[in-house]
């Protein structure tokens, strides 16, 4: 008895009202998706053979993948030594201090706010306007090919961006396991895309791409060879190849890191993950695993059929000059190349359900942060009512969706957002996380020698020296963000610095605005910090 009263209650079970539905499969398809290797892809093979010039796109996957692996096995340990929803804010607070925890988490919901928009808008632009343009040209029919233009124009982004937050918010406000069984499903098709987009591009050459391109863009410019078109467009406006350069190598990594840095995201809802102990650990390194080595594959497999020169320029000319309102991508090229309508149709269908993976995450992680911080007594109480038989945070869950509506008007009818300009902060709470884990040991040594996670190597805990490597990891990559001219914006990487800064410390203002008035009704908050959250 006296030695089950010594026992820290490191792991005193408590409701949140929240219930462990997701599985192995459930887990893995969640952060495969949270990566959309369709999007990664398309900016990867578009943007970084257009405007890094000798870059080789391969090496930069290797590369990135490699620098990214430590943040995986720093987000998967913690995740299994304190497997509760929250991510960061749960790590950060419990071993750095509720300030810096609430610091590194209220940025990540922050920017999950303004990101709200960008894959929203992204359904319609890079899913649905490719899909109807596609079909409109195989089948010859004009009609489809200007209704897929105008799901690339802001109206059209703006409405069916809202239209899909909207259907999302309220699938998760139906519960877990509906989303679940609707995301296994939809990832199939997204996955087969990106399949046979990669068996058509095997054992092609330059020339096949341009008499497929040229065979069905054509007829939209009159021009019977608008491929030669688009190479000599884009060489007069400054596209020209170079030699390998191992800087823009390193630069183009921005937007695989855009992506794949976000293998962790069920690290989020932990509290729902069955057997998070040993499932959330696997997931990520899986993902990180299969997303790293299906785009290394698709690279080398494209690049070798299309050619650096027509990819990137593609990427530099002006898609109105060939009868499109937005770039075409490597999937469109892929459907033309299959010259198959039912193939073009199965490529160009299940990338739509890439197009906007980065958004169910997003929503549903947000909400999740905010249904931790109003447990902790720094959000009203109201924020973590979980409906009693959907068993999910519905006020959570509508202020993201009301938020992400708002960012995605401001992402589409203004030019104040950048899609990568917010990729620095996540690297700022990616930081304090890897800080967090290099602690762990030494500032919560019970729950460490409670959770599987408690190897050592030489004496070091092995979580310590991940966490030092991730914290490299993590500095270098914050180098790249800022010396990419492409992640900056049109306003400089100072003020994407600056921006950045002042979004992660706004968390410092909210812990300490909400402690003093939590004090004023006699509540000590910090005490909420002494054991983990609740499940």
């Amino acid at each position: 008895m006296a030695e089950m009263a010594a026992k820290p209650e490191v792991f005193v079970r408590k409701s949140s009202g929240l219930v462990r539905t997701a599985g192995w499969w459930d887990v893995l398809a969640y952060n495969v998706n949270f990566t959309s290797i369709g999007l990664l892809l398309v900016f990867l093979l578009w943007l970084g053979a257009a405007f890094y010039p000798g870059v080789n796109l391969a090496v930069s996957a290797i590369l990135c993948t490699l620098l990214i692996l430590p943040l995986a096995l720093t987000f998967g340990y913690l995740a299994s030594a304190m497997p509760r929803s929250g991510g960061d804010y749960v790590y950060v607070s419990r071993v750095l201090g509720p300030a810096l925890g609430m610091m590194s988490n209220f940025n990540v919901t922050m920017w999950w706010f303004f990101y709200g928009g960008v894959p929203s808008a992204f359904l319609a632009i890079y899913g649905l306007a490719p899909f109807f343009r596609t079909m409109g040209i195989f089948t010859g029919n004009s009609g489809l090919i200007d209704v897929g233009n105008w799901f690339a124009s802001p109206t059209g982004m703006f409405i069916f961006g809202a239209l899909l937050i909207s259907l999302l918010v309220y699938i998760f406000a139906r519960g877990m396991k509906t989303f679940f069984r609707i995301q296994n499903i939809l990832i199939l098709f997204a996955i087969v895309s990106t399949v046979l987009s990669v068996v058509v591009f095997v054992g092609k050459s330059s020339a096949d791409v341009m008499e497929a391109f040229n065979r069905y863009v054509g007829p939209l410019t009159g021009q019977a060879n608008v491929a030669q078109f688009v190479l000599d467009s884009a060489k007069e406006g400054g596209f020209a190849l170079a030699p390998f350069d191992l800087r823009q190598t390193l630069l183009a990594m921005t937007w695989i890191y855009l992506n794949l840095s976000f293998m962790q995201s069920s690290a989020y809802i932990g509290s729902e993950v069955k057997d998070a102990r040993r499932t959330q650990l696997r997931s990520m390194l899986w993902t990180l695993g299969l997303v790293g080595l299906g785009v290394l594959v698709t690279v080398v497999v494209v690049v070798n059929a299309v050619g650096m020169d027509f990819l990137g320029a593609l990427g530099w000319a002006d898609p109105a000059s060939i009868g499109m309102s937005s770039t075409p991508l490597y999937t469109e090229v892929a459907a033309y190349l299959s010259g198959s309508t039912v193939v073009a149709f199965l490529i160009t269908f299940g990338f739509i359900f890439w197009s906007y993976a980065w958004l169910p995450g997003q929503i549903i992680n947000g909400s999740r942060n905010i249904l931790a911080y109003s447990l902790d007594g720094l959000f009203p109480a109201w924020f973590h009512r979980v409906h009693p038989k959907l068993n999910t945070p519905v006020v959570a869950l509508g202020t993201m969706g009301v938020m992400s509506i708002l960012a995605l008007a401001i992402y589409v009818f203004t030019s104040y957002f950048a899609t990568l300009v917010g990729i620095f902060g996540f690297i700022l709470s990616f930081s304090l996380v890897s800080i967090a884990a290099m602690l762990l040991p030494y500032r919560l040594p019970a729950v460490f020698e409670a959770s599987p996670v408690k190897q050592r190597l030489g004496g070091i805990p092995v979580i310590t020296i991940i966490g030092a490597l991730s914290l490299i990891s993590c500095v270098f990559m914050a180098w790249v963000f800022v010396a990419d001219p492409n992640a900056s914006g049109a306003n400089g990487p100072v003020f994407m610095v600056v921006f950045n800064l002042i979004i992660f410390l706004s968390g410092l203002g909210v812990y300490y605005l909400a402690k003093w008035l939590q004090k004023r009704r006699g509540v000590d908050v910090s005490l909420s910090y002494k054991q983990l959250p609740a499940e």
